[in-house]
């Protein structure tokens, strides 16, 4: 209520209604708040009100219902007569300091006391936020008091994510109707950072929190909501340690099988210089994880290895080492064809991409002696059954046979 200084003590002579003593005074407008909807009423109190023509609320007019006088008696203001617009005088209670029955019986208050006129209005309807209330009569227009208008409460109806780490930080979004004039949203009374708010969604950030169910609160001029189901706070997961990888070290084909040791490993992932591997096992404890490596780089070398679980990331000491798989052997043909049973003959493998060949087959048992260049294998053959024998090349990227036999004697 905005004060304002009541007028003197004015007799009420003369004919009903007795004439404003000047200007209108508005002293109190209850409530003071209304739905943007409009169609409640509204009680508008001061001096000088009688005759009111017009009643504005931020410029709209509102609908004056009633009208009236409160006048004061030994025990305080009362409300002692009303009327609606169009009726020729009120129905008095009765008078008081020594004129129980009105002036001379007709119907006006006695006593020289003062008093406030008051009117009842219908509020129209407005945008969301605060209005001046103003009274218009032909005196003048009264001074002006606020009125706010309430836009209709928020009505949530889930957020997204449901949980997160009792860290804070986790991005949400609250969906629901009457939205937009969220301006904060609670987590157990601790506000979330970062609060956008439209028509349809309230967007923001968490605050930490203890662990367990965190009741979600809505923030509005129009006062507080709970938002359904709340938020669930969880401890976050340790993150992953890793202490080696076995093997360390393969082709750059890839597809080496390898485990990682270490601890915190469930649920991780495995990337090797950035490439995903394929994860096949982890134990229930969490101590290994089983997969398969990727190709690396066509040069081959070193490449970092990083373990990623819910809880954070590491990576492997040492990473893997990559390296260039030689081509498959092209062997031509072998000189002599010949030699006893008993072996001991010297023997040479000619073709290509020879350089990579680790060892020469007879029928499955080894060659001695066993040199490899680009385009020669040389060695010494072992001992054999009689008979032809089949030569093969063993080396990293496979074996080769040598077109031809070699003929036991």
């Amino acid at each position: 209520m905005t004060p304002n200084t009541l007028a003197p003590p004015h007799h009420l002579a003369g004919a009903w209604p007795v004439p404003p003593a000047g200007p209108p005074v508005l002293l109190a407008v209850v409530p003071a708040t209304g739905p943007t909807t409009g169609g409640n009423t509204v009680r508008l109190t001061g001096q000088n009100l009688r005759g009111a023509v017009s009643v504005s609320f931020g410029g709209t007019p509102a609908t004056i219902v009633q009208w009236g006088i409160a006048s004061y008696s030994d025990d305080g203001w009362d409300q002692s007569a009303s009327t609606v617009p169009g009726t020729e005088r009120p129905a008095w209670q009765g008078g008081h300091d020594g004129h129980g029955d009105g002036h001379a019986g007709d119907g006006r208050p006695g006593g020289d006391h003062p008093r406030l006129d008051t009117l009842v209005v219908i509020a129209p309807a407005h945008a969301p936020g605060t209005v001046q209330v103003t009274v218009t009569t032909p005196a003048g227009t009264s001074n002006p008091l606020p009125y706010t208008y309430l836009a209709p409460p928020p009505v949530p109806s889930a957020i997204s994510p449901t949980s997160g780490p009792t860290t804070g930080g986790t991005p949400f979004t609250i969906t629901g109707t009457n939205l937009a004039g969220v301006t904060g949203v609670l987590f157990n009374g601790v506000p979330a950072t970062g609060v956008t708010a439209t028509a349809t969604s309230v967007t923001g950030t968490t605050p930490a929190g203890a662990a367990g169910n965190a009741v979600v609160t809505l923030i509005s001029p129009s006062g507080t909501t709970i938002v359904p189901g709340g938020f669930t706070y969880v401890t976050p997961p340790l993150p992953p340690t890793a202490v080696a990888i076995v093997p360390a070290v393969g082709p750059v084909t890839g597809g080496t099988p390898f485990i990682v040791i270490g601890t915190h490993l469930t649920g991780a992932s495995v990337t090797f210089g950035g490439t995903p591997s394929t994860v096949l096992f982890i134990d229930p404890a969490g101590t290994l994880l089983l997969g398969l490596a990727p190709a690396g780089p066509t040069a081959g070398g070193t490449v970092p290895v990083t373990v990623t679980g819910p809880g954070g990331s590491t990576t492997v000491p040492g990473g893997f080492t990559y390296f260039a798989v030689p081509p498959t052997p092209a062997p031509t043909g072998i000189v002599p064809m010949t030699g006893p049973a008993a072996g001991g003959t010297s023997f040479t493998v000619t073709g290509t991409n020879l350089g990579g060949t680790l060892a020469v087959l007879f029928n499955g048992v080894p060659a001695t002696g066993v040199t490899a260049g680009a385009t020669t294998v040389t060695g010494t053959t072992p001992a054999g059954a009689a008979g032809s024998a089949t030569v093969t090349l063993v080396s990293a990227s496979g074996i080769a046979a040598v077109p031809g036999t070699f003929l036991y004697v």
